[in-house]
């Protein structure tokens, strides 16, 4: 005739039952999958595991949702900042020092960069923060234009940026006529078969020099740097002509165009390159690895001529030209 004190299955599923009620009315954004998910769930007794509200992604999680990697930029980015480091950035900071003091005023100098091809932003963010690490303390500051013709890419470089890192807004840059694009998407034309694709034509693409500013925004004449990594050989021939335009036009007297990769050399490379080749060629038949002399050849109709070509890891080449 003793009532027990442990609840009933009945008053512990009317618990239940309230529980849920009481979710509905305060939380208004849950969803059906929140009552009926894919798979069983164990529930205490008077709560509902999945009745949460949802949380909004912040603009951190936003940005980093737009991120695209590349494996092949983050595994040179050492090895080409300590050859910029060494060869490139030194007379250029020391130009825009002299600059800065001659126009008076105590102003800082700027080192003003176009970066083709970004990519994912890689490279952008990596040289942007070294650069101000070495030369910030000595006054000079950076300003450093990405640019490349896909959207993801774009948008993957801006997500990389950082407010006051000196990089600045992606814009598009297409290389060539008729839609000759400058470069691939993230992972596209790696070697060993990297995952990734190339970016598909545009019709009726811009030439470079008809986009804004004739070189992606960059007014002609101003620039002191203009950097192409991994470009060449993964884009048709038109986009290397459209390159050299681009630094001819973009570049101050004096100026440097850095580009990196594969090359052939007197008509020969390593048999890697030589794979590499091959493997690109029939991805794309307008793709493959150039003739480095014929690259410096293009490079001298727009007036630059070649300071040094320097060997780097896995069988690429630094090549640097400087604008007459």
């Amino acid at each position: 005739g003793k009532r027990s004190n442990m609840p009933s299955s009945l008053s512990v599923f009317k618990r239940q039952v309230y529980s849920i009620a009481v979710s509905v009315f305060v939380s208004p954004h849950l969803t059906r999958a929140s009552f009926f998910p894919a798979r069983p769930q164990s529930l205490r007794v008077g709560t509902l595991a999945s009745a949460r509200p949802s949380v909004p992604p912040s603009s951190s999680q936003m940005a980093s949702s737009r991120i695209l990697e590349s494996p092949s930029a983050e595994r040179n980015k050492g090895p080409i900042w300590d050859l910029l480091a060494d060869r490139v950035f030194p007379s250029l900071s020391a130009r825009a020092s002299s600059d800065a003091a001659s126009a008076g005023g105590g102003g800082r100098g700027v080192v003003r960069v176009l970066e083709v091809a970004a990519g994912c932003g890689v490279h952008t963010a990596h040289f942007a923060s070294s650069f101000r690490r070495a030369y910030g303390p000595a006054g000079v500051t950076i300003a450093w234009r990405p640019s490349d013709p896909d959207p993801a890419a774009r948008a993957s470089v801006d997500a990389r940026a950082s407010v006051g890192s000196g990089i600045l807004p992606a814009v598009d840059l297409v290389l060539g006529a008729g839609g000759g694009l400058g470069g691939t998407a993230c992972g596209a034309g790696e070697r060993g078969g990297a995952s990734g694709g190339a970016r598909p034509e545009r019709d009726a693409a811009p030439r470079a020099e008809e986009t804004e500013g004739g070189a992606g925004g960059a007014a002609n004449g101003t620039v002191d740097l203009v950097t192409c990594i991994n470009m060449i050989h993964i884009a048709p021939w038109e986009a290397t002509l459209g390159l050299m335009s681009v630094a001819g036009t973009a570049l101050r007297s004096g100026g440097l165009l850095y580009c990196y990769g594969p090359y052939m050399v007197g008509g020969t490379a390593v048999p890697s390159n030589l794979n590499f080749d091959a493997s690109l060629r029939s991805r794309d038949s307008r793709w493959g690895v150039r003739d480095l002399e014929e690259v410096i050849a293009v490079a001298k109709k727009h007036g630059l001529e070649l300071v040094e070509s320097v060997e780097m890891p896995a069988n690429n080449l630094s090549v640097i030209y400087r604008k007459k």
